[in-house]
């Protein structure tokens, strides 16, 4: 007799500060859509300042595809805590996809929690020629290398990764070398 899940639930909380902060959603959602409604993307009720905190959903260039603005129950007049869109409306079935970048602008610090299954898949992101905006859509801290170009697309030298803070400052860049250009053992 055994017992197996398919699913494996789990949370994390992220610190936010005051200001703009970049994120990914961290994990899937429970039906396996791959799509996560920002209503599951909660910020700390204690610290979130209704009509000041705002999130914004970003597309592959960083470029804002939408705004909602957070607001409690008692100043929205609506039964729980959560993202409205432009008009004032209860954003019900708005989605993120997993792993897509999101800002929050944060009037305060909080923090803010993001909840569902975890993958035990690999993630893949078709990027555009230029600058392609994305997430961490992990749990856990991720080294570069585990981050692969396609070898047939792949421009040796020509193709970076930077990483950035939640502020959207540059930490560190990296450049795309194939194996057969960089003398090294793998493309990395």
């Amino acid at each position: 007799f055994g017992l197996k899940s398919a699913n494996v639930v789990g949370y994390q909380n992220k610190e936010i500060t005051a200001g703009f902060n970049f994120l990914a959603p961290t994990f899937l959602p429970v039906d396996s859509s791959g799509l996560i409604n920002i209503q599951d993307i909660k910020l700390d009720s204690a610290t979130a300042e209704s009509w000041s905190d705002n999130l914004q959903i970003l597309d592959e260039g960083g470029a804002t595809i939408s705004t909602y603005g957070y607001a409690t129950a008692e100043e929205s007049g609506f039964t729980k805590d959560g993202w409205l869109d432009e008009e004032g409306n209860y954003a019900e079935k708005v989605t993120v996809p997993y792993g897509a970048g999101i800002l929050i602008d944060s009037a305060n610090n909080s923090s803010v929690t993001f909840s569902g299954q975890v993958s035990d898949t690999e993630s893949t992101i078709t990027g555009v020629a230029g600058f392609n905006f994305t997430g961490n859509n992990t749990p856990v801290e991720i080294d570069i290398q585990d981050i692969k170009l396609d070898a047939t697309t792949a421009e040796s030298w020509s193709d970076n990764l930077q990483i950035l803070d939640e502020g959207g400052a540059t930490i560190a860049t990296y450049g795309f070398a194939t194996a057969e250009e960089s003398g090294f053992e793998k493309d990395g």
